[in-house]
């Protein structure tokens, strides 16, 4: 089993934030109004940084 990242999902106003945190030690941050857009985008995100 290996450690990929840790995800924060943070409702800030109208808008959801999600942070995530990779094992590399690097961050990614996404805002999106609509929670399953900024889901969506994270995912699609992570599968290219995976695929790297």
């Amino acid at each position: 089993m290996v450690y990929v990242c840790n995800i924060e999902i943070i409702k800030d106003g109208e808008e959801f934030v999600v942070r995530v945190h990779l094992a590399n030690g690097s961050t990614k941050e996404y805002l999106h109004k609509n929670l399953e857009e900024v889901l969506t985008e994270m995912v699609i995100a992570l599968q290219d940084e995976m695929d790297e």
